[in-house]
């Protein structure tokens, strides 16, 4: 666990903004390996936090939202929900059978520019995919899928 100091979560609201239009992150950000990107909201304090990660290992703690790639932050699906009021960038809005099909965890033949984009179906946010310009990949986690 690595708590992302104030000039790495500009460059990550940065970003954010950049690919979503996202412009707040009222959180304490946390780094797990090299991508995972947490967001915690608790009462702890940093020196706590580090004091418990010293000796105790944190495995988890937050919200996981996002993973930091080379090529941009690709936000999960639990941070589509969690940013959704703030989302005005990448939305694609997907009709019923694309959203089934996306819930299954298929990818969506979908034509578009070579980006991340976040689904919507009905008001409702889907996850976020990377789109390769013919298809979108999907993320979804096989234990999140619908059967």
């Amino acid at each position: 666990m690595k708590i992302i100091r104030s000039s790495e979560k500009k460059k990550i609201l940065r970003q954010l903004k950049e690919q979503f239009g996202i412009i707040k992150l009222p959180y304490l950000l946390l780094r797990f390996g090299k991508e995972k990107l947490r967001a915690y909201s608790g009462n702890l304090s940093t020196e706590e936090l580090n004091t418990l990660d010293k000796n105790l290992r944190i495995e988890n703690i937050g919200l996981y939202f996002a993973k930091q790639q080379t090529d941009g932050i690709r936000l999960t699906l639990d941070g589509t929900q969690l940013f959704k009021n703030q989302t005005t960038k990448n939305i694609l809005n997907l009709n019923n059978k694309q959203a089934q099909e996306w819930l299954r965890g298929n990818d969506l033949d979908i034509k578009t520019n070579k980006s991340f984009k976040i689904f919507k179906y009905n008001n409702e946010f889907l996850g976020c995919g990377k789109s390769t310009g013919e298809k979108i990949t999907n993320f979804i986690s096989k234990e999140r899928r619908v059967k």
